[in-house]
């Protein structure tokens, strides 16, 4: 039987910074949001999260991660958001609530940044078997092109690390 493959394409934009996250409240500011700041291990400018705003806007759910207002950085936080495009135009809202869900795991899975990594995500999920993402435009250090079956397990250590944080 022919399986059939979901592309999610993502058009990026940003950065912006976390004062200017009240202005997107548009009829397409759904989507994926990367943040970016100094991490104690990983340095400067890293990839710290990747979340996703997928029943309320990208203000709305951004107004939530109250726990940034407390990093040490907190002025020098970037973010980016990835919005999703269609070839057929933008999918009905159940379509779309799917492919960002989708997304964002994909993501998570294939950058592993340090923030979701309490986050437990089933690699094994059979809907992100044939699902690839698509990242067009300003996506920063992500992958252009991230799909279930290129995304390498994790390590031993990584497993144990992450075992302990729990």
């Amino acid at each position: 039987m022919d399986k059939s493959v979901t592309i999610i394409h993502l058009q990026w934009d940003g950065p912006f910074t976390w004062t200017t996250k009240d202005t997107l409240t548009g009829p397409t500011d759904y989507g994926i949001y990367q943040v970016y700041g100094c991490h104690s291990v990983y340095g400067v400018d890293t990839l710290l999260y990747i979340g996703k705003a997928s029943d309320q806007t990208f203000a709305q759910r951004l107004r939530q991660e109250w726990q940034w207002r407390e990093h040490q950085d907190f002025q020098r936080l970037s973010v980016y958001l990835g919005r999703c495009h269609g070839w057929n135009g933008t999918p009905p809202d159940n379509v779309w609530s799917d492919e960002i869900d989708h997304a964002e795991k994909l993501l998570i899975l294939a950058h592993r940044p340090a923030w979701n990594a309490r986050m437990e995500i089933n690699r094994d999920d059979s809907r992100l078997e044939d699902t690839h993402v698509l990242s067009w435009g300003n996506y920063r250090s992500l992958r252009p092109r991230c799909q279930a079956g290129a995304i390498p397990p994790s390590s031993t250590m990584s497993e144990a690390m992450l075992r302990t944080l729990r």
